[in-house]
């Protein structure tokens, strides 16, 4: 986390998923027949069969949906694609352009933080008669032409489009909605179909196409080739750990009553710190009020960026370009004394999941008809229309000011009572709903575990359940609860009171 909201990793701007549509492959004229069947037999078209959780009644889904895309070869027999086409997949196949025999295709690793993914084809006959692609080893610049790739929807046969480059830039992700990198702009139309395809120039891949702003017309977007190097990377030993992060709220330097208020000298630039996350890369390694003047020998402006190879970028760029485990060098000014410090970079470890889920199931617990959430942006989307103004103004707050506020501090996995299942044994607290807990029995909530634990330790005669504010408790009577919770859960078609996501959570809590 860096930068002035969060890193900018927590901005939302109007980005859709994309399935992007091209033009008829007779009309691309940048590669000859040759290259042009190259790259096709590289090309594979891809469709899933996915299934979402349904976060209002986490211990159900929703109904099958099928989902459609493209991707690439690349060495080593596997396949990259989007993280969004498969996620939450039931079953993949994958077909080559004029086969009429899918195959079935696995997910080996994913990322849902960059939106990238690969996959497996167990049965290697597919391979037969294909190719590879090669990717870049650097950036396109702004005006290259570029080629884009892939299956238009209800087609069987590869399509092309020409573009330029018009845009490089920092920018959110739609898949995780909380994750931004480096993105390259397009200024070609690129619609449904093409998601996952190779976004190539001189005959290399510089890019993935998968989004778009629904807003902007003729304009594309694609994964560019550093955060595609940075994945593969990742999961060469094997396990996918994601993007480091800082832990840094920052502010801008512009302002020149402020710079010598700070600080800095005439000619000097720079940002200043406002505060760190416990627990984060940067935590003690750097304080509030520091002055951030270089990050491994880039000088940072007073807007936050820096120049990388003539480009300027967000300083979270250094940062964008090392995994978890290498280091970072600030060079800073701590009450005018220049310092120098490093550390070593952490995952991101945020205990609240302010980001879209996916392949998990929800966690919840069901005790006497009260059904328990972790607050999380999952089922905050379940509110209709536009869930950032109609959800619970209070649950909006805990999520917005989980940082600014050091909520995550008191509350680092908010617990909220999200719904009452009627029953005798919680008559008249039906409408007693998206409620934050904070504390049961006595015990401190500061996770969905501790509540759980807090309800199965309790030998008392009474359980009792308080609310962040000023509501009155809600109180059970134990022995009612342990006679009705069979009852209560054969009438709603609860299969299991409770799901605790042993395998994400670990004992990170």
């Amino acid at each position: 986390m860096v930068g002035p909201a969060c890193k900018l990793k927590k901005h939302w701007l109007p980005i859709i998923p994309l399935f992007f549509v091209l033009l008829p492959a007779a009309h691309c004229s940048a590669a000859d027949g040759e290259e042009l069947g190259r790259i096709r037999s590289a090309l594979v078209s891809i469709k899933s069969v996915i299934q979402r959780p349904d976060y209002n009644s986490p211990w159900k889904n929703y109904d099958y949906r099928a989902g459609s895309g493209s991707g690439f070869i690349i060495k080593g027999q596997r396949i990259i694609t989007n993280a969004h086409l498969v996620s939450d997949s039931k079953y993949i196949e994958v077909k080559k352009e004029n086969s009429a025999t899918p195959y079935r295709a696995i997910v080996s690793f994913i990322g849902h933080d960059c939106d990238l993914a690969i996959l497996d084809v167990p049965d290697k006959s597919f391979f037969d008669g294909t190719t590879h692609l090669e990717f870049s080893t650097g950036m396109p610049g702004l005006q290259d032409t570029v080629m884009v790739y892939g299956f238009p929807t209800g087609g069987q046969r590869v399509s092309v489009t020409r573009g330029v480059v018009s845009r490089i830039d920092y920018a959110p992700y739609t898949h995780s909605a909380s994750d931004a990198h480096l993105i390259i702009q397009i200024d070609a139309a690129i619609n449904k179909g093409n998601s996952g395809g190779p976004v190539m120039k001189g005959g290399r891949v510089v890019g993935v196409a998968f989004q778009f702003r629904k807003s902007l017309e003729n304009v594309g977007h694609a994964v560019p080739i550093t955060v595609i190097n940075h994945f593969m990377e990742d999961i060469a030993d094997g396990t996918y750990d994601g993007y480091p992060d800082l832990g840094i709220f920052y502010s801008s330097l512009s302002n020149e009553a402020y710079r010598r208020y700070v600080g800095l000298k005439e000619g000097q630039t720079g940002v200043v710190v406002r505060g760190t996350i416990k627990g984060s890369s940067a935590d003690a390694a750097v304080l509030p009020r520091d002055v951030l003047v270089s990050i491994d020998g880039h000088p940072i402006r007073n807007d936050g960026s820096i120049l990388v190879k003539g480009y300027s970028y967000n300083l979270a760029e250094i940062v964008e370009r090392k995994q978890v485990g290498e280091t970072v060098e600030f060079e800073l000014l701590r009450k005018g004394t220049p310092l120098r410090s490093s550390f070593a970079l952490k995952g991101w470890g945020e205990s609240m999941i302010r980001s879209n889920t996916y392949d998990r199931p929800p966690e919840y617990f069901i005790f006497g008809g009260l059904l328990f959430q972790p607050l999380s942006r999952e089922y905050l989307k379940t509110w209709p229309n536009d869930w950032w103004n109609t959800a619970d103004k209070r649950l909006l707050y805990y999520y917005d000011y989980y940082f600014a506020d050091n909520i995550y501090l008191e509350d680092p996995e908010p617990v909220v009572l999200t719904r009452v299942l009627p029953a005798p044994v919680n008559r008249y607290y039906s409408g007693v709903t998206d409620r934050i807990v904070k504390k049961v029995n006595g015990k401190k909530i500061k996770s969905i575990r501790d509540l759980v634990e807090a309800f199965d330790g309790n030998k008392g005669e009474y359980h009792i359940i308080e609310f962040d504010g000023h509501y009155a408790p809600c109180v059970l009577q134990s022995k009612q609860v342990a006679i009705e919770n069979p009852a209560v859960f054969k009438s709603y078609g609860v299969s299991s009171d409770r799901h605790i996501d042993a395998e994400h959570r670990g004992d990170e809590q």
